[in-house]
């Protein structure tokens, strides 16, 4: 196992090492653009729908392959994944690049859905090289190298964007972009071993219905990953609802300049890059379940807060205070997951936990466009709220850690 490599920092060795510097910065620069993806897509002629439509589209092809993917993982190994999946995602900034119509943004979207196809596969090879009593620390502890970059990122593309104007703007931060993640890319073929052990005989018993069952055979046998894969689909509803119109509601509503909406993004990175460690440290010293119920429970507070915000100092605290709770969840639950699952299910545990939740994530999107537009932006931020609160109930009610961990 990764484990065994190298020499332990936070709870990563060996391939976890490598990954926490090849992950944030490749993966870390599309901060640059991200935060403002949504006004590039209005800028090229688009609507509140069409982006919905785009994230449907991405959202689709990565939930269509997440399990797939995870028991790919499993049966042939994580690296030749990871680094596949990266070299072709670092394709679609040079696309977006030269788009004249959000049209011409199609292709891109497919090659950066790979970014998230092979996310089983990526949280497969970083969990294997953490130590099993810190998994939480270095699940936070990666998350806080990406955390510099949603800080820098969104604060320089803001300022860029003043400057020269949104499409030449995001066009050089586009540039940037693709040549970054094609070089980190090629790190990650260099300097990542497998370490995963094959079982060279499944593929002598192949059956489709075989394959299926196996492919969810960690969901169907181990109740908790169930209720924990339950409770993350609700919350991605709530996520979806708003993720792509947040910016849109602070520019239009609120009436924060892009340079603003930019110094949020990085005040949220801020409070992410001082409060994560710590954070992975009191959920490996407490609870997985108080830890994700406490992010759950706590957001339908914010999101309500944000729509009655009227200035950007406002807006500013809001985000901030709402980046700190709902952050918890994050290392919690991927530690949850490595923790009921042994090493051979684990490539098919993140997938179930990945598909589901991103079936949320891709249906999130158009509803909440459809709420909008029908109700009212206030209408949409509320149910948002109501499925966040509902999430957080199921997972109170049922969800039981288990007693021992996974090695």
């Amino acid at each position: 196992m990764g484990s065994k490599f190298g020499r332990g920092i936070l709870g990563m060795k060996g391939n976890a090492l490598v990954m926490s510097i090849t992950e944030p910065i490749g993966q870390g620069v599309l901060f640059l653009t991200s935060t403002f993806w949504s006004l590039y897509v209005l800028e090229l002629g688009g609507s509140l729908y069409v982006i919905g439509l785009l994230s449907l589209i991405s959202g689709l092809i990565r939930v269509m392959v997440q399990v797939p993917v995870g028991y790919l993982t499993d049966r042939m190994g994580r690296k030749r994944l990871v680094v596949w999946g990266g070299l072709i995602a670092s394709f679609a900034p040079f696309t977006y690049l030269f788009a004249k119509r959000w049209e011409h943004l199609v292709p891109g979207v497919i090659l950066e859905a790979f970014t998230n196809i092979v996310l089983p596969a990526r949280q497969a090879m970083f969990a294997d090289a953490v130590d099993s009593e810190r998994r939480a620390t270095a699940f936070a502890a990666i998350h806080t190298l990406f955390a510099t970059s949603s800080t820098v990122m969104p604060v320089i593309g803001g300022f860029l964007l003043e400057s020269v104007g949104l499409l030449r703007g995001m066009r050089l931060a586009l540039l940037v972009s693709g040549v970054v993640m094609l070089v980190t890319g090629l790190a990650r073929a260099i300097f990542l071993k497998e370490t995963m052990i094959v079982d060279k005989g499944t593929a002598e018993k192949f059956s489709v219905k075989g394959t299926l069952l196996d492919m969810f055979e960690p969901v169907i046998a181990l109740r908790a990953l169930r209720v924990a894969v339950l409770g993350a689909f609700l919350y991605s509803l709530a996520v979806g609802f708003l993720r792509s119109y947040s910016v849109v509601y602070a520019v239009d509503y609120i009436g924060l300049s892009k340079s603003q909406w930019g110094l949020v993004a990085g005040g949220m990175g801020v409070v992410g890059i001082l409060t994560r460690i710590p954070t992975g440290l009191m959920v490996d010293r407490f609870s997985r379940k108080m830890s994700i119920f406490v992010s759950y429970a706590t957001r339908p507070m914010f999101i309500v807060a944000f729509t009655l915000a009227v200035d950007f100092p406002q807006a500013l605290l809001i985000q901030m205070a709402d980046n700190v709770f709902s952050y918890v969840q994050q290392p919690a639950l991927e530690a949850l997951a490595t923790d009921i699952a042994s090493q051979h299910r684990r490539g098919r545990a993140y997938g179930a936990l990945n598909m589901i939740p991103g079936v949320a994530l891709t249906v999130a999107p158009i509803l909440g466009a459809l709420i909008w537009e029908a109700h009212g932006a206030d209408r949409a931020f509320y149910s948002s709220a109501l499925f966040s609160a509902t999430a957080a109930v199921v997972l109170l009610l049922f969800l039981q850690e288990p007693e021992e961990r996974e090695d």
